[in-house]
């Protein structure tokens, strides 16, 4: 092989090597700590009967173990810690459970947008404690009525939805349920969970009494968004940190980083069930903190009645003092007054 051959291979082995180097860099660029849990409404209790959140390198397996879960709608249930080495993002969801109220199960396997996430995990968050980035590192399954399944990722402070799916019922053979299992099928054990006030506090099976259980479909109003953004109207001149927890599971901060010349930015997102007003100043003066927990019939109503044909003020009206904090919801045409909202300062 003369010169010339031979410094022509040994140039494309180099570079061979190169993109080999950079492709393995990349593939462990790509991969991330992460682990999984559960949620379910207050108002239905699920029991898990099995399921796996699937990537190439690793499954997040679920059964029994994990118990009856309504820790609310859009909380995370127990934390199970799994495998702590990293692994790429899941592919596939596979679910089956058991719906007390409505005493059926439901199963199904979807494919899950790896992209979508894996763009969300490159991009981060920021860490609202440290202040320097980070990332997601829980996926939480939601299994709501009627068979209703969400995907969310979170970290501490920030929670985004990336799938939702619909499951459908079906019968599990009572002679093929795995041995731990089998309590489920126990005649009146629905009835047993659904009657302990571990499960369902007293306050909550009286209001179920008064009013019925939600109707099924509130799970899709959740997810319905409008352009809405803060407006506070303080005497400080300091634009506060807003964190929002939405209807529909979903949590971020500085109303997702967006605010221009002090005023915060229009965003397409869900009705907000509530709204964390911060101002923490340089100095060593006293930082301020406004609580706010919206009415849920009364602010979904008057998002409602806004409706969708120009973007919505939320308007914090607060006195010099910071004693008290009105709020009104206003379009380019109306405006509807919250009164039902619990301020905490």
């Amino acid at each position: 092989m003369g010169i010339k051959v031979k410094m022509i291979v040994y140039t494309l082995l180099f570079y061979i090597s190169i993109i080999i180097t950079s492709c393995q860099n990349k593939m462990i660029e790509e991969k991330y700590n992460w682990s999984a849990t559960l949620s379910a409404p207050k108002e239905y209790p699920m029991e898990i009967y099995k399921g796996d959140i699937i990537a190439e390198d690793y499954n997040f397996s679920f059964d029994m173990i994990w118990g009856t879960q309504n820790t609310g709608w859009g909380n995370q249930g127990g934390v199970w810690a799994g495998s702590q080495e990293i692994k790429e993002i899941p592919h596939k969801l596979e679910f089956t459970w058991f719906s007390l109220v409505e005493k059926k199960f439901y199963t199904g396997k979807w494919n899950v947008d790896k992209e979508a996430i894996k763009k969300l995990f490159k991009e981060g968050v920021i860490d609202i404690d440290t202040k320097k980035p980070t990332t997601y590192n829980t996926f939480i399954i939601g299994l709501a009525p009627k068979g209703r399944v969400v995907l969310w990722v979170m970290t501490a402070g920030w929670q985004k939805e990336v799938g939702t799916f619909q499951a459908h019922d079906t019968i599990i053979d009572k002679q093929k349920v795995y041995e731990n299992a089998r309590y489920m099928f126990k005649e009146g054990y629905a009835e047993r969970i659904l009657n302990d006030d571990f499960y369902i506090k007293p306050a909550l099976r009286e209001k179920i009494k008064k009013y019925g259980y939600p109707d099924p479909y509130i799970y899709d109003v959740y997810r319905e968004k409008y352009d809405w953004k803060p407006v506070v109207e303080s005497s400080d001149t300091d634009v506060p940190k807003v964190t929002v927890e939405y209807f529909n599971g979903e949590c971020d901060n500085i109303f997702g980083g967006k605010f221009i010349n002090n005023s915060y930015l229009y965003q397409n997102k869900a009705i907000p069930n509530g709204v964390a007003l911060v101002w923490k100043p340089d100095d060593k003066s006293q930082k301020k903190v406004i609580i706010i927990d919206f009415d849920e019939n009364e602010i979904i109503a008057s998002f409602k009645k806004l409706g969708k044909q120009s973007p919505i003020d939320i308007i914090f009206k607060i006195n010099e003092d910071y004693t008290n904090c009105t709020i009104t919801l206003k379009n380019s045409g109306q405006e509807q007054i919250l009164l039902k909202s619990v301020v905490k300062f």
